[in-house]
């Protein structure tokens, strides 16, 4: 994957940091990343300066950039966000959907599938929600996830905000 594009090299670090292929608190230096994951150096230094600037990675004197650690509190932060959020906007969603849209949603939301069925299953559902809402700010369908560092997500943990909102999404009569 011989790329020099800073935004492909962007795209596919923070996906690396979202899914844990790179580790809160690891450290890493550009000529790693170059090696690693086939890009340019100058193409690594410009996405390292947009993940330091989204919070994703720190620069450290003489250790060079370092994965942004996850805290307790940052994942606390996160879910107060989302649970004020999500079952809002997940009710309106439901409304403004066709009886076959709310049908296949629901069959998404099973609890006996592995992490990448989940985080699929999840990405259609958040995507799903979005694609109706009429707010002029909102994102257009994002290309490489949520863009809060959402690195623990995983079936059965946080599930309390979850479950609201799947039984609001159910609750929620279709149009």
């Amino acid at each position: 994957m011989s790329t020099g594009s800073g935004a492909a090299a962007y795209d596919r670090l923070r996906e690396a940091i979202v899914r844990v292929e790179l580790e809160p608190g690891a450290a890493i230096s550009e000529a790693q990343l170059v090696e690693r994951f086939g890009f340019t150096k100058a193409a690594v230094r410009a996405a390292l300066a947009r993940l330091r600037a989204d919070g994703l990675v720190l620069a450290e004197p003489r250790r060079g950039h370092v994965v942004a650690p996850l805290t307790m509190r940052d994942v606390l932060e996160i879910y107060d966000v989302r649970l004020a959020l999500e079952p809002a906007a997940a009710e309106a969603a439901a409304r403004a959907m066709d009886a076959g849209e709310v049908t296949r949603l629901t069959k998404l939301a099973r609890t006996d599938v592995d992490v990448a069925e989940f985080l699929a299953a999840n990405r259609e559902v958040h995507l799903a929600i979005v694609k109706p809402s009429p707010a002029r700010r909102r994102p257009a369908a994002p290309s490489s996830g949520p863009r809060t560092p959402r690195r623990s997500a995983r079936p059965g943990h946080a599930a309390a905000p979850g479950a609201r909102a799947r039984l609001t999404f159910r609750a929620a009569p279709p149009r």
